[in-house]
């Protein structure tokens, strides 16, 4: 059995650093902007008064975070994140649905752990069976069209969705070649049986009138 996956897969977080994450889809480090001292100096402290005795206001190095505990890059990360688990969960899920009989498994999930805690499905695939029907070019025609029809279900089918449905267009087009060749060899054997049938009239007539008496003239004149 020929076993293909058809996959879709989502990496959040690897756009512009806007959004407060690194290449690997993790939140980025937070920094002082650039030539902004991380701390300011302290006023020299030349008396009692309480204005010399207080340190300089500190500069904000820390992004703002919501009444929901989750800094602005945290917020953007997760919104990202929830949409890709959408999108992939939907993607399989089309698969699943459209191929029945050539799927054999339900869709699998890879995951990533968002700054709440939760893991978010990023990728998924599930296995379709693509091998041909032994000796049976017909019903491998059917099966190839299922597969193609299972693989381009989803609405923007992945680069591995396109391999298996083009898979499955080759492999159709060889079992219908071969087809033509078995009913071509069908119709052959066909009006070979029916040449042989006619042969094999004519000899039995001509052994059955070969085998009449000679003295009974009468029939050959009846014949004539």
């Amino acid at each position: 059995m020929a076993i293909n996956q058809i996959s879709h897969n989502i990496i959040p977080g690897t756009g512009p650093s806007v959004f407060g994450v690194s290449e690997n889809g993790s939140p980025a480090p937070l920094v002082p902007r650039a030539g902004q001292p991380e701390t300011a100096p302290r006023t020299k402290d030349t008396g009692n008064t309480r204005e010399s005795r207080e340190p300089a206001p500190q500069p904000n190095t820390t992004s703002t975070s919501s009444p929901t505990g989750f800094t602005t890059p945290e917020r953007l990360l997760l919104a990202e994140l929830k949409k890709a688990d959408t999108q992939v969960r939907q993607h399989e899920m089309a698969h699943v649905t459209a191929g029945s009989g050539v799927v054999t498994s339900g869709a699998s999930f890879s995951y990533q752990k968002g700054p709440d805690g939760r893991n978010y499905a990023v990728a998924g695939e599930v296995s379709i069976d693509t091998a041909p029907v032994p000796g049976d070019p017909q019903a491998t025609i059917r099966k190839m069209q299922q597969v193609k029809t299972a693989a381009l279900a989803p609405a923007s089918p992945s680069s591995q969705d396109l391999k298996v449905a083009s898979r499955a267009t080759a492999m159709a087009a060889k079992a219908a070649s071969e087809l033509m060749v078995l009913q071509a060899q069908e119709r052959a054997a066909a009006n070979d049986s029916q040449a042989l049938g006619s042969s094999q009239n004519v000899s039995d007539s001509y052994t059955r009138v070969n085998g009449l008496p000679e003295t009974d003239t009468h029939t050959f004149d009846l014949a004539v």
